[in-house]
């Protein structure tokens, strides 16, 4: 595929000169050659890669022409050469204005003008990327600012610049509110001590910083905060800010990470210099620099909104600047519960009680992540899940069973451990249930994924009539993994509405299916055949 050269040239002297240089590069390059009157005409016809502008064709017609390129979205890129001959009657500063990007002192090497036109090329497809990964950044920056964690930027000397709609939410107050009235005092290492010592460990090199305080709402109301502070560095390797993640952990919702990516100017390459050569070596050097920033910026700002919803979900976000709901015809919902754990506060520190729940949802999220299922939501001690979103399969109802009894013998081992060591252990209640759900994003505030449908209530129900240490399914769930694990059939049971539900416990996995004494662990026949599915 030939490089197209379109050249401006009233007399033919430059479009010949022109040829004799790239005589041997024929097949390489093709050139044709027009007035200064049709440069915008010939441009839009030809859609050349770079335009050259012989000093003698700068009459008004041509800069007008030039300047008619640069309003043009089809031709505002191409790059504009100017062969000149360094008459002092020519003005560079005006030229440059009217979008001529460099020029080549005639006359020229076949080296020096394959040089001038590499340089135009990389400045382009430079300027090309930084728009494209601003475009991307700005996007991430909308889902950001509603996301319902709280996020602040503290300029570097500690101080509050911005902060999202979630945190004004989660403190009650406004930003200029809450600098006024808090400010002075949570910058002080003696009347807070934790944010002090997270900011010394950024300095001192952590990629970032979390710890946990006791704050008062507005309205009086006390909440645990969880602060996860993150340094941001300029090319000095300088701290010039800070991005403060925060998330009321009160409530164990899940926690946001936010971080704003700064926007990098493009580098003037308008000054010409003898020493060509080392002149594009640096500005290669420069963008490849650029390329990195912008890559570990995106892969953070990803990381962000994966912590927030699912892939497929975040993706479209990104993309389409929102998300549709979709129906799946096969879910199965997992909902847990601890009994009586409203009346844990009586006999447990809330310090003690929020850092014991922790060790259980956090646990309860790396064993549903071992069978490709997404967590939905914790609402107090209740945790939910869902197998067969956003991505579908066949296997979810046995996947989720699986995931069931997993959490219900660790509970039997931490509460084997907590009676050793003279402890109460908590109980758990486990229900299922398979069913048709409507799954996505909505509302404008904030983005939160959920999922809506009878079969939610249904599962809710399943948890609620269980048992502690069981694992309660429906009807619908049995009759996709009844030919698998060893079940009890309960019969009907009453739930709400004096509404009655088919409901079986599942003990374990059928003994020709199970790896290990208690039939939870599947061996390599089962997998063999779950992977069918």
């Amino acid at each position: 595929m030939s490089y197209k050269i379109l050249i401006a040239d009233e007399n033919n002297d430059a479009f010949v000169y022109l040829q004799n240089v790239l005589k041997n590069d024929s097949d390489r390059f093709k050139i044709i050659q027009t007035t200064r009157k049709n440069i915008y005409n010939t441009s839009i016809e030809q859609n050349p890669d770079i335009i050259l502008v012989n000093v003698e064709s700068l009459s008004r017609n041509g800069i007008e022409s030039i300047m008619s390129l640069k309003q043009d979205k089809l031709t505002h890129g191409i790059p504009v050469l100017l062969i000149t001959d360094y008459s002092p009657k020519t003005i560079f500063d005006r030229l440059f204005a009217y979008g001529i990007e460099d020029f080549i002192k005639k006359p020229y090497s076949r080296d020096e003008l394959l040089m001038r036109i590499e340089a135009a090329d990389s400045r382009r497809e430079f300027q090309h990327d930084i728009y494209i990964e601003h475009e991307l950044l700005r996007e991430l920056s909308i889902v950001a600012k509603k996301t319902a964690t709280g996020v602040a930027i503290l300029s570097g000397n500690g101080s509050i610049e911005w902060v999202n709609e979630g945190f004004e939410k989660m403190y009650g107050y406004e930003l200029n509110e809450f600098k006024e009235k808090f400010e002075n005092q949570i910058f002080k290492a003696d009347s807070n001590p934790k944010l002090a010592n997270a900011i010394t460990k950024c300095k001192e090199g952590a990629d970032s910083f979390a710890y946990e305080n006791k704050w008062e709402t507005r309205e009086g109301r006390p909440i645990w905060v969880q602060t996860t502070l993150t340094p941001v560095y300029n090319e000095q390797d300088i701290i010039i800010k800070y991005i403060a993640i925060e998330a009321n952990v009160t409530a164990l919702k899940e926690a946001e990470e936010r971080l704003e990516a700064k926007n990098e100017s493009l580098l003037t390459l308008t000054e010409h210099l003898e020493n060509s050569n080392e002149l594009l070596e640096k500005q290669r050097g420069e963008i490849e620099e650029q390329k990195e920033f912008i890559t570990e910026q995106k892969k953070k700002s990803d990381e962000l909104l994966l912590n927030i919803l699912p892939f497929e979900t975040a993706e479209q976000l990104k993309k389409k600047g929102f998300a549709k709901s979709k129906q799946y015809k096969l879910v199965s919902i997992l909902f847990t519960d601890f009994k009586d754990f409203s009346k844990l506060p009586e006999v447990m520190e809330s310090q003690e009680l929020i850092k014991e729940l922790n060790v259980y949802i956090q646990k309860f999220d790396e064993i549903i992540e071992g069978h490709y299922i997404e967590k939905i939501k914790t609402i107090g001690d209740a945790f939910m899940c869902a197998g067969g979103l956003p991505l579908r399969n066949k296997s979810n109802p046995i996947d989720v069973t699986l995931a069931g009894l997993e959490i219900q013998k660790f509970m039997l081992d931490y509460g084997a451990e907590k009676r050793q060591n003279g402890e109460k252990p908590w109980e758990l209640r486990l229900g299922i249930h398979t069913g048709e759900v409507i799954a996505g994003v909505i509302g404008k505030k904030k983005f939160t994924y959920d999922i809506w449908g009878d079969a939610v209530n249904k599962a809710s129900r399943m948890e609620q009539a269980g048992e502690v240490g069981k694992v309660n399914v429906s009807g619908n769930t049995f009759e996709y993994i009844k030919d698998y694990f060893d079940c009890t059939h309960r019969g009907k049971i009453e739930v709400k509405n004096n509404i009655q539900l088919d409901m079986y416990f599942v003990n374990r996995l059928k003994p020709e299916f199970s790896e290990d004494e208690h039939g939870v662990i599947p061996n390599a026949e089962f997998r063999r055949l779950l992977s069918k599915y």
